[in-house]
């Protein structure tokens, strides 16, 4: 479990802290539900029969986190292990009955237990950024209850995080929301971000218009101006991939979710990976 430590009294479960009942205690599995605001949605299942079956050989190694409203207790953390013991028929389930001030909070603690785990699904993850970003209103907000950055944040929002400035300059024509969101992923800042935006609008291909969001995150200190020019004098390296048709599905249905072209997702995910194994400096 994430971020799990007892603090005079109280259980700090991620960013969020919370009451603590002095020892779990089991509960019936027929009294827990599984909220509409736990964040795992998709692929909850996938493998529970091995849960199962291990929960079958050696019991439960760690409780299910829920909290209490009008008599009924929903899953916080802990979702596929409450499947599993359902699974194999346990009328009862070891539970720490947590508060919380309201199902937003919940959200909080169930998305930063999960966020760091890489089994979570990413459409998981957009999910509950965009329902978060709805009940907080602001992508710092969401970042700071979460203790990621705002990037992140706007990463997993997609559109929905992209400044109301480029939004003006999408709703007049002059940006396609394709280009805002690449904008705002890629450039934090939104006085920045509308200063490259205008760099953009003007440029002439389509090409030249991700030179200049990609040149402008590369050297987030250089004017606007300058960018554009550096741009100009600039090709893109450009190389072939053989995909499997796994991959080229998996691929197609990454651009339908993101709402992005085959060669920016490619460009991302292949930048992700550089960096992450330490050749991109």
């Amino acid at each position: 479990m994430i971020g799990e430590a007892w603090i005079d009294g109280e259980v700090a479960l991620g960013v969020q802290t919370v009451k603590r009942v002095p020892k779990y205690k089991p509960i019936p599995t027929d009294s827990v539900d599984v909220s509409d605001w736990n964040v795992r949605k998709v692929n909850a299942r996938e493998g529970l029969e091995e849960l199962a079956q291990s929960i079958r050989e050696i019991g439960l190694q760690q409780p299910i986190v829920v909290y209490e409203k009008e008599g009924r207790y929903h899953v916080i953390i802990g979702q596929r292990r409450f499947l599993a013991c359902k699974m194999i028929g346990l009328t009862s389930i070891p539970a720490l009955v947590t508060h919380v001030k309201d199902e937003t909070a919940a959200a909080i603690v169930s998305f930063s237990e999960n966020i760091h785990r890489l089994d979570l699904d990413y459409r998981d993850k957009m999910r509950a950024a965009v329902m978060l970003h709805g009940a907080l209103r602001s992508v710092r907000a969401v970042a700071e209850r979460l203790g990621v950055s705002d990037q992140t944040v706007r990463n997993y929002l997609g559109y929905a995080g992209v400044p109301d400035e480029l939004k003006d300059l999408v709703s007049k024509g002059k940006l396609s929301a394709q280009a805002a969101t690449r904008i705002a992923q890629k450039i934090p800042d939104p006085k920045r971000a509308l200063e490259i935006a205008k760099e953009v609008t003007d440029a002439r291909t389509s090409d030249r218009r991700r030179m200049i969001v990609d040149i402008a995150h590369e050297h987030p200190s250089l004017p606007g101006t300058q960018i554009r020019e550096i741009s100009q004098q600039t090709r893109y390296s450009k190389i072939t991939l053989n995909l499997t048709p796994r991959l080229a599905r998996s691929l197609k249905e990454a651009c339908g979710m993101l709402g992005s072209d085959p060669e920016v997702v490619a460009q991302d995910a292949l930048e992700e990976w550089l960096q992450h194994r330490g050749f991109l400096r």
